[in-house]
């Protein structure tokens, strides 16, 4: 137990020397979720490129996230050696992380084995969700996967932290700023992005997706959307059905009901294309396969 205790101490120092780690480690788990299933497959290191090289992973997964979650992985090694996948690792720590900012509980399943094989690329941009997409998009790709557009709208709400590049940003803003966006947080993004980095397309420059409470996992998001303060069309998007607006509009309304469906939600999310028993490994080191 002093050793279990140990672990979530590790993760617990790294949320709070740097807080925005909760969406990093928390958009991991999303993808790899995404892909083909919790499977882990995404952590795996290969000598043609992982999933992380895929074009629609390009700067949207942190390479420091990635470490802490194989620093955890590391520590359980220790503990208690070839017992605890790299695919309930990451599912736990995303859980943990959630909470550590501020956001529900969730009691989730264990026992997800670890794939031997990664994804293509071809596959990782045909399942991964990016900040583009329309509202029937979306609607298809998260009901091939299992997911309603209950669980849509209340998953989007992890966008309530994390940062974003303003590569992507600016696409929002420019040739003519998009009907998104409100004036004025258009303005204010264009003068983060734009007034004083021309060249923040290649820049590392981010901003925040939630200006008002960037580290705490609340409702905000959902108010933000409705104002126009959204910085992706994806989340915009999300006013285009009668179905998602309703929900965004009862999420703004209550964090209890965003809690509540957001747990349920991540739960459904977390079983996707799980492997078990014989289908998969218990990798030792989560870059590589056994």
């Amino acid at each position: 137990m002093l050793k279990v205790a140990h672990i979530i101490v590790e993760e617990e120092f790294y949320i709070s020397q740097d807080p925005s780690q909760a969406a990093g480690i928390l958009r991991i788990f999303f993808q790899d979720c995404f892909v083909q299933g919790c499977d882990a497959s995404l952590l795996l290191e290969r000598p043609e490129g992982s999933e992380r090289s895929a074009t629609s992973d390009l700067n949207s997964l942190r390479a420091t996230s990635v470490r802490i979650i194989n620093e955890i992985k590391a520590s359980l090694e220790v503990a208690c050696p070839g017992v605890v996948s790299c695919a309930d690792t990451l599912a736990l720590a995303a859980r943990d992380s959630i909470f550590m900012v501020g956001g529900p509980w969730i009691p989730i399943l264990t026992g997800r084995k670890d794939s031997i094989v990664a994804a293509s690329n071809q596959t990782v941009m045909a399942s991964v969700p990016v900040a583009t997409l329309g509202f029937s998009e979306l609607k298809r790709l998260f009901a091939s996967k299992g997911l309603s557009v209950k669980d849509l709208v209340a998953l989007s709400g992890a966008h309530t932290i994390g940062q974003t590049h303003c590569g992507l940003a600016v696409s929002q803003l420019t040739p003519t700023m998009s009907r998104d966006l409100s004036p004025a947080f258009g303005a204010n993004l264009s003068q983060i992005c734009l007034a004083y980095h021309p060249a923040a397309r290649k820049s590392h420059l981010t901003v925040h997706l939630d200006s008002l409470t960037p580290d705490s996992f609340d409702n905000a998001y959902f108010k933000n959307v409705l104002k126009k303060q959204a910085i992706f069309h994806s989340d915009a998007a999300l006013l285009d059905d009668n179905e998602g607006l309703s929900y965004v509009r009862s999420f703004a309304l209550s964090q209890a009901q965003f809690f509540k469906q957001f747990h349920l939600s991540f739960l459904k999310m977390s079983q996707i294309g799980v492997l078990t028993n014989v289908e998969g490994e218990v990798r030792m080191s989560c870059g590589l396969a056994n």
